[in-house]
Protein backbone atom coordinates (compact mmCIF):
# COMPACT_ATOMS: atom_id res chain seq x y z
CA UNK A 1 0.00 0.00 0.00
CA UNK A 2 1.20 3.29 -0.96
CA UNK A 3 2.05 5.98 1.72
CA UNK A 4 -0.46 8.67 2.09
CA UNK A 5 2.10 11.90 1.83
CA UNK A 6 0.04 14.01 3.51
CA UNK A 7 0.34 11.74 6.49
CA UNK A 8 4.31 11.96 6.40
CA UNK A 9 3.97 15.91 7.06
CA UNK A 10 1.12 15.71 9.62
CA UNK A 11 4.38 13.23 11.39
CA UNK A 12 6.87 15.61 11.05
CA UNK A 13 5.28 18.86 12.22
CA UNK A 14 3.93 16.62 15.18
CA UNK A 15 7.47 15.81 15.57
CA UNK A 16 8.95 19.31 15.77
CA UNK A 17 6.17 20.57 17.88
CA UNK A 18 6.84 18.15 20.56
CA UNK A 19 10.94 18.38 20.02
CA UNK A 20 11.48 14.69 19.31
CA UNK A 21 14.33 14.66 17.27
CA UNK A 22 14.74 10.91 16.25
CA UNK A 23 11.10 11.41 15.12
CA UNK A 24 11.84 14.48 13.37
CA UNK A 25 14.62 12.40 11.14
CA UNK A 26 12.51 9.58 10.78
CA UNK A 27 10.75 11.48 8.94
CA UNK A 28 13.40 11.82 6.27
CA UNK A 29 15.14 9.17 3.42
CA UNK A 30 18.71 8.25 4.40
CA UNK A 31 19.57 10.12 1.21
CA UNK A 32 17.24 12.95 1.63
CA UNK A 33 18.05 15.88 -0.28
CA UNK A 34 16.85 19.34 -0.57
CA UNK A 35 17.43 23.22 -2.18
CA UNK A 36 16.41 25.97 -1.51
CA UNK A 37 15.58 27.82 -5.03
CA UNK A 38 15.25 31.31 -3.84
CA UNK A 39 18.52 31.08 -1.67
CA UNK A 40 21.32 29.71 -4.38
CA UNK A 41 23.28 27.42 -2.79
CA UNK A 42 21.51 26.10 0.32
CA UNK A 43 20.67 23.09 0.48
CA UNK A 44 20.66 20.05 2.64
CA UNK A 45 21.76 16.86 2.21
CA UNK A 46 21.25 13.30 4.09
CA UNK A 47 19.94 12.40 7.34
CA UNK A 48 22.70 13.93 9.42
CA UNK A 49 22.28 16.99 8.28
CA UNK A 50 18.59 16.73 9.14
CA UNK A 51 19.43 15.76 12.77
CA UNK A 52 22.28 18.60 13.28
CA UNK A 53 19.75 21.17 11.93
CA UNK A 54 16.47 20.42 13.83
CA UNK A 55 18.92 19.52 16.93
CA UNK A 56 20.08 23.00 16.89
CA UNK A 57 16.62 24.58 16.73
CA UNK A 58 15.19 22.31 19.42
CA UNK A 59 18.37 23.18 21.86
CA UNK A 60 18.45 27.01 21.00
CA UNK A 61 14.44 27.04 20.65
CA UNK A 62 12.98 25.53 23.62
CA UNK A 63 9.29 26.41 23.16
CA UNK A 64 9.80 25.59 19.10
CA UNK A 65 6.33 24.84 17.75
CA UNK A 66 5.10 24.28 14.11
CA UNK A 67 1.57 24.31 12.70
CA UNK A 68 0.59 22.83 9.47
CA UNK A 69 -1.57 25.72 7.76
CA UNK A 70 -2.66 23.36 4.55
CA UNK A 71 -1.37 20.43 2.13
CA UNK A 72 -2.00 19.53 -1.21
CA UNK A 73 -1.19 16.29 -2.93
CA UNK A 74 -0.04 15.93 -6.36
CA UNK A 75 1.03 12.17 -6.77
CA UNK A 76 3.58 11.16 -3.87
CA UNK A 77 4.48 14.99 -3.60
CA UNK A 78 2.71 17.16 -0.44
CA UNK A 79 2.90 20.32 -0.78
CA UNK A 80 2.56 22.14 2.51
CA UNK A 81 2.21 25.62 3.70
CA UNK A 82 3.53 25.91 7.67
CA UNK A 83 4.76 28.06 10.23
CA UNK A 84 7.34 27.58 12.86
CA UNK A 85 7.19 29.71 15.50
CA UNK A 86 8.91 30.33 19.32
CA UNK A 87 11.24 32.07 21.31
CA UNK A 88 15.50 32.40 20.52
CA UNK A 89 17.70 32.27 23.69
CA UNK A 90 18.01 36.33 23.84
CA UNK A 91 14.46 36.60 24.45
CA UNK A 92 13.41 37.62 20.96
CA UNK A 93 10.91 36.27 18.96
CA UNK A 94 11.49 33.85 15.91
CA UNK A 95 8.88 33.27 13.16
CA UNK A 96 9.45 30.88 10.35
CA UNK A 97 6.66 30.93 7.02
CA UNK A 98 6.52 29.11 3.70
CA UNK A 99 5.85 26.38 1.80
CA UNK A 100 7.69 22.92 1.50
CA UNK A 101 7.42 20.71 -1.62
CA UNK A 102 8.13 16.85 -0.63
CA UNK A 103 8.67 13.97 -2.65
CA UNK A 104 7.33 11.09 -0.44
CA UNK A 105 8.50 7.38 -0.85
CA UNK A 106 7.83 4.30 1.69
CA UNK A 107 6.74 7.02 4.43
CA UNK A 108 9.54 8.91 3.93
CA UNK A 109 10.51 12.45 2.66
CA UNK A 110 13.59 11.61 0.14
CA UNK A 111 13.87 15.36 -1.55
CA UNK A 112 12.18 19.09 -1.09
CA UNK A 113 12.09 22.35 -2.67
CA UNK A 114 12.09 24.58 0.40
CA UNK A 115 10.01 28.26 -0.16
CA UNK A 116 10.48 29.58 3.26
CA UNK A 117 11.76 32.77 5.01
CA UNK A 118 11.87 34.29 8.50
CA UNK A 119 8.96 36.64 9.13
CA UNK A 120 10.37 40.43 9.20
CA UNK A 121 8.18 44.04 9.22
CA UNK A 122 9.23 44.70 5.45
CA UNK A 123 7.62 48.09 5.20
CA UNK A 124 4.34 47.19 3.06
CA UNK A 125 4.36 46.89 -0.48
CA UNK A 126 5.69 50.04 -1.44
CA UNK A 127 8.96 49.01 0.27
CA UNK A 128 8.70 45.40 -0.98
CA UNK A 129 8.21 47.00 -4.80
CA UNK A 130 11.55 49.30 -4.13
CA UNK A 131 12.92 46.31 -3.59
CA UNK A 132 12.25 44.69 -6.37
CA UNK A 133 13.42 47.37 -9.14
CA UNK A 134 16.01 48.55 -7.62
CA UNK A 135 19.65 46.56 -7.46
CA UNK A 136 20.86 46.36 -3.62
CA UNK A 137 24.20 45.03 -1.92
CA UNK A 138 25.19 43.58 -5.72
CA UNK A 139 22.50 41.08 -6.30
Amino acid sequence: MATDPRLVAQRWVRALTNHDLEATVSCFAPNYRDTAPARRGEFVEGRDQVRANFGALFESIIDLRADLLATAIDGDTVWIEWRMSGTRADGTAMEFVGVNVFDVQDDHFTGGRIYTELVRDAGGIDSQIEEMTHRRDGV
